[in-house]
């Protein structure tokens, strides 16, 4: 009895050691070990929910998750590698954090050999360094170890099988912990990451949209459940090829108490064979002589020496309940219906024959992103290309520009934009309340306030007004919208610029956005001059700004053209997005085959009625009111649909060249309309067609004091923006002036040299009438540059990779639309 009690005590404690010591070691690369270090977070829960619209439910893990200390495992265990110099804000945060997330395989030990040294599988040359394509001059680089993987807590530290199943979601949360609280990072620059890093770089954008500046997913994917067959297959194959193994089948996974070299380590070479067949493209692999791929091949019995070598090596550093847990990871994994909640400029990197992670996922993924783009190419080396891929494309445009925008974000985080709010337009809209007001979020609080007009009528005015600097006298810049939009949907700009340290006033105006359901009882016959008076009454008189920075796009261009001679005083600078005003119009128009209507004579001006009697047989009035959803979803982003067969196509006029969030909130505001308050449809509806008269009777060639002709009073500095894809400047119809360089641009910068106040001109490749939707970061940089310096960089990446290879794109000829419709070219 007493040799039986003393061999059980034996045997517990020897059990104990067995559990209380990690099987596997904690670096991938272990001439990189001393580099690592480690942060303990406590009753962190894994394998729980996560409600992504409720954050603060998930602060210490997923609800109803499993903690590692209930199960006597201990804190849950992160680690990371960091290179680069930090660069902290006041309260001593971190603000220029780049994040590196490892793959499946792998740690920040082998993300350290790999783009910090300079692997071979790389192209040789480092990735992350000073003057690297992740400039550790400029970053602070931090590479991660996933939950589950060497460093950071995992099965095989000693809970084995009782380890929580954890997700993608436990590892990022648990990397964005050690971020904030042990690094104490305020916000990332940029989250990145290859293969497995992919994925979880996808799903920082979908966790923390205000945290994550930027993404690069490389070779990831949103979806790896049964929605991708393939690679499911591949990964579920690999699990039962371990769980084949005799020993997991004797011990069902509870094998710890046995040596390490008695652990299921022929189920695991089996199952590093299964992903090596399809790791390379199968082409490639033909190539290969058998004596190069026995190594890789997997043996019950092997008939030499060499043969599944390598995969019986590798086994040795792995362990079966890690690797089991990491592949069932992915088996529900999809956050398809989740990726509209990025916020981050996003550019996809992908391998197109990656035979692990599928392709035409990785294309999907670029739609359901608001603004992403991708770099794809084909690889010799299939999925293993993604390591090379940036320095494949270092010098491309398009990789160039992203990194530019990073930077440019990076740069502009000197303050913290506390009220911002992610914009939005609410479902299930009832068309009994008021949809501006109830069913519209703008991106930072409303508030309102009575204005008047020179004629003293009252305006009930919604408008944004906000600053997070600590200057008691800072530069302003106020943001007038164009016809059709409102303030809410330049939220991209007035964010960065007040992260940049500028206070930013945005107001709607009368009758549009939240200047809308205040003003139902007024006529929509308000003339341009009277918003400029009831601008100015609010900004000068009642707001006590003295002077600011204006920037209008479209109608709000020419609303600010006028403004500046009306109120000289008032601005000290101008921002021109692609405006109206820079060109003159004849008073009657041609509406039909042999029907001409005086569209813009004098009479109509504050006569809404009569206005109306002429404008009524064109229809244009009517048809906005009852346009369909389709139908502005597809104006939007430049489509047209057959009306017989319904084939989509090109169209030659639309707002977003490229998508955005900002272009996807205005589309969602414009068809959310058709489903609300039909008072205010009609009300914005009647004010978007009436403007077109309200711009052009300024600017009748028949007046020789007309604004066109005073342009050249304007003494500010001017900043005029265009695109090189402007649909609807010149107004082709009314004018019929066809060309925007010759007809607009030239004529408007000879005359302003000429007066001594030559524009600063950028024009924007690629990029329709919403430069700051087409480009949602250079853009704003620009104009917040121009702002505080009076200077900004005129160039870009794309831009000059043209010219230095003798493609420059012909600036975009305003086209002349189908139909008798005569506005559809001037939809400003």
């Amino acid at each position: 009895m007493r040799r039986l009690f003393i061999g059980l005590v034996l045997l517990a404690v020897s059990a104990s050691a067995a559990t209380a010591q990690p099987f596997t070691r904690r670096s991938s690369q272990v001439q990189h070990d001393g580099l690592k270090q480690y942060y303990e977070i406590a009753d962190f829960k894994l394998g729980g929910k996560y409600d992504l619209a409720n954050p603060s439910k998930w602060e210490n893990g997923g609800e109803g998750g499993v903690t590692l200390e209930s199960l006597g495992g201990g804190k849950l265990r992160t680690a990371y590698i960091a290179v680069g110099t930090p660069r902290r804000n006041a309260a001593g945060e971190i603000t220029n954090a780049v994040v590196i997330n490892s793959y499946y395989s792998g740690d920040s030990t082998d993300m350290y050999e790999q783009w910090v040294k300079g692997a071979a599988l790389s192209g040789g040359v480092p990735i992350i360094g000073p003057g690297r394509p992740i400039d550790t001059d400029r970053y602070y680089v931090v590479m991660v170890d996933p939950l589950g993987t060497w460093g950071a807590s995992k099965p095989s530290d000693g809970l084995g099988i009782k380890f929580p199943q954890y997700t993608y979601y436990d590892m990022v949360q648990a990397n964005y912990r050690m971020l904030r609280d042990h690094l104490k990072v305020a916000r990332v620059a940029l989250a990145a990451g290859v293969s497995m890093g992919g994925t979880q770089t996808y799903v920082w954008g979908v966790m923390h949209p205000e945290y994550v500046s930027a993404l690069m997913p490389i070779g990831g994917t949103t979806q790896s459940d049964a929605g991708d067959p393939v690679g499911n297959w591949t990964f579920q194959l690999m699990t039962a090829a371990i769980e084949s193994d005799p020993v997991w089948q004797q011990t069902k996974g509870d094998y710890y108490k046995l040596p390490k070299e008695k652990h299921p380590l022929m189920g695991m070479a089996f199952g590093w064979s299964v992903l090596g067949l399809t790791g390379y493209d199968l082409s490639y692999r033909t190539t290969q002589a058998f004596t190069a791929v026995q190594p890789e091949i997997f043996y019950w019995d092997p008939p030499n020496e060499k043969a599944g070598l390598n995969v019986i090596n590798r086994s040795k550093l792995y362990d079966a309940v890690d690797l089991v847990w990491r592949n069932r990871v992915g088996e529900l994994h999809n956050i398809n219906k989740e990726l509209g909640r990025v916020q981050s400029r996003t550019l996809v990197m992908h391998i197109k024959n990656d035979l692990w992670l599928n392709f035409k996922l990785a294309e999907k993924a670029v739609d359901n992103i608001p603004g992403a783009d991708l770099i794809a190419e084909d690889s010799p080396v299939a999925h293993y290309g993604v390591f090379s891929i940036i320095n494949g494309h270092k010098n491309d445009p398009k990789f160039v520009s992203f990194m530019d925008d990073v930077a440019s974000l990076d740069r502009a985080q000197q303050f913290a934009d506390k009220n911002f709010r992610t914009p939005g337009v609410a479902s299930d809209i009832d068309p009994k309340k008021s949809f501006w007001k109830d069913y519209v979020t703008y991106p930072y609080p409303v508030k309102y306030a009575d204005a008047k007009d020179a004629k003293g009528t009252t305006w009930q005015i919604g408008y944004m007004d906000e600053y997070y600097g600590t200057e008691k006298d800072p530069k302003v810049l106020v943001v007038i919208h164009g016809k059709g939009a409102f303030a809410g949907h330049y939220g991209n700009i007035m964010q960065y610029a007040l992260r940049s340290g500028l206070r930013v006033i945005a107001p709607d105006l009368p009758h549009y956005g939240m200047s809308g359901p205040g003003n139902l009882d007024k006529s929509p016959a308000r003339t341009m001059q009277d918003m400029r008076e009831v601008v100015y009454d609010l900004v000068v008189n009642q707001l006590k700004i003295k002077q600011a920075s204006y920037l209008g796009h479209s109608l709000g261009g020419q609303l600010i053209l006028g403004y500046a001679r009306t109120y000289p005083d008032a601005v000290k600078s101008l921002i021109l997005e692609a405006p109206a005003g820079l060109e003159e119009y004849p008073r009657e128009v041609t509406i039909g085959p042999g029907k001409t209507a005086k569209l813009f004579d004098a009479s109509l001006a504050g006569n809404f009625d009569k206005w109306k009697e002429v404008w009524g047989p064109t229809q244009v009035l009517a048809n906005e009111i009852a346009r369909p959803e389709q139908n502005i979803r597809d104006f939007f982003y430049f489509k047209k649909r057959d009306p017989a067969t319904g084939a989509v196509g090109r169209s030659k006029s639309g707002y977003f060249m490229n998508d955005s969030e900002y272009a996807r909130l205005h589309t969602e505001q414009r068809v959310g309309l058709t489903k609300g308050n039909p008072k205010e449809l009609e009300q914005w509806a009647n004010v978007y067609i009436l403007d077109i008269y309200g711009m052009v009777s300024e600017l009748q060639q028949d007046d020789p004091k007309n604004l066109y002709r005073r342009l050249t009073d304007i003494k500010v500095p001017i900043f005029l923006a265009f695109g090189d894809k402007e649909p609807f400047i010149p107004g082709t119809p009314f004018n019929g002036l066809k060309d925007l360089g010759r007809d607009i641009i030239t004529p408007f910068m000879t005359r302003m040299t000429r007066a001594n106040n030559r524009p600063i001109l950028k024009i924007y490749p690629d990029t329709g009438h919403f430069i700051h939707t087409d480009n949602p970061v250079e853009f704003p940089a620009d104009v917040t540059d121009f702002v505080m310096t009076g200077n900004l960089d005129t160039s870009s990446p794309l831009e000059t990779d043209r010219i230095i290879n003798g493609v420059v794109s012909a600036m975009a000829v305003a086209p002349t639309p189908d139909g008798p419709n005569p506005t559809a070219g001037l939809n400003k």
